[in-house]
């Protein structure tokens, strides 16, 4: 009968695949559960008692050289990730206050004799050459499970993500095109002499004619893309950036830090196809994401911050698979308590 020495000399000389050969990002501990699935194999295959006993030094292994600053942090993460947009169907609030479900509007036509018009998924906004009101603004909600567009006065295309709000005017007026938003849109915005401004988390973002996706998190932290064009980037107190297509500017608020990088652009816009699609992307920006489209919560007991993830998934895919396939990537435990998810190791 094989002792434990002469199954570690078995094992040492059998090949553990590296970590770019793990299909998923972030399982960090997937080469050691490889491992230990491996030495149980061996083990029961000639002694099932040493197995035991090999199962125990391997569990107190992983144990003791977990590192301790991981325990800290699941301490200190305890913020709720949580669904803002309190409405169940896409709706416009116009400038008086009254809202309209877009659901239930007729395409084709007009809202209220207005300069509205309603499509399928869409809104659009005729320019009214004698506008003697002033400047009126509306806004476009988006709750879970929903992607829509909004077609601006001035030609502008906007494509809103699930738990987004943007808010416009119903005809530009003045020597700037200004918008705000919250969430996630892409814009493909008409050139014009006029420049197209969007304000986002304190910042602005100047446009000069282009195409592309801005994105802001819970985290007070914001991400736009350029896929096409020019734009320029401007914190508060801060001079403008320029940034040329393929780059993405983040801005975190909190610190004030802004950086420009190089992205694949793909991934910024995957969303507008109906795909959560990711690489190398932080679990708690994922969790938003998936938090906006199907209206749940979760509450990290862990720090999810450090966990990475690569994934490609259909918007379809129903939310308990959703979790199945992260648990599986993240060696995380996802227990739905009370109406909402608690991430545990």
């Amino acid at each position: 009968m094989k002792t434990e020495k002469d199954i570690e000399k078995i094992i040492d000389t059998i090949k553990i695949p590296s970590d770019k050969e793990v299909e998923a990002a972030g399982l960090r501990f997937d080469r050691r559960l490889r491992r230990m699935k491996l030495r149980r194999r061996l083990i029961w295959g000639t002694s099932s008692a040493a197995a035991v006993i090999l199962f125990g030094i391997i569990f107190t292994l992983l144990w003791i050289n977990e590192p301790e600053h991981k325990l800290v942090e699941a301490v200190k993460v305890t913020k709720v990730v949580k669904v803002e947009n309190k409405v169940a169907v896409p709706t416009l609030i116009l400038s008086g206050g009254n809202s309209v479900n877009l659901q239930k509007e007729n395409v084709g036509e007009t809202i209220n004799g207005s300069n509205i018009r309603v499509e399928e998924n869409h809104i659009a906004y005729d320019s009214m050459v004698n506008n003697t009101r002033g400047v009126e603004y509306n806004a476009l909600v988006i709750p879970a499970g929903y992607m829509y567009n909004v077609t601006l006065a001035d030609g502008t295309r906007v494509m809103l993500n699930a738990g987004s709000r943007l808010k416009y005017p119903v005809e530009f007026i003045g020597e700037r095109r200004e918008v705000e938003l919250s969430g996630e849109a892409f814009f493909d915005v008409t050139k014009s002499e006029k420049p197209f401004e969007v304000n986002v988390s304190g910042s602005k973002i100047r446009v000069y004619g282009t195409r592309f996706n801005v994105k802001t998190t819970r985290l007070n932290t914001l991400e736009a893309v350029l896929v096409e064009g020019n734009i320029g980037f401007q914190s508060p107190n801060r001079n403008e950036i320029r940034i040329t297509p393929g780059e993405q500017v983040s801005y975190d608020s909190g610190s004030g830090h802004v950086e420009v990088r190089q992205v694949d652009t793909r991934y910024a816009t995957a969303w507008m196809d109906g795909v959560f699609k990711y690489q190398d992307k932080k679990l708690n920006l994922v969790l938003e994401d998936i938090s906006a489209w199907y209206g749940v919560e979760f509450e990290p007991q862990v720090d999810i911050t450090i966990i990475e993830v690569t994934m490609n998934l259909n918007k379809k895919t129903p939310i308990n698979e959703v979790i199945s396939f992260i648990e599986l990537m993240t060696n995380c435990k996802f227990v739905k308590e009370r109406g909402h998810y608690i991430i545990k190791r």
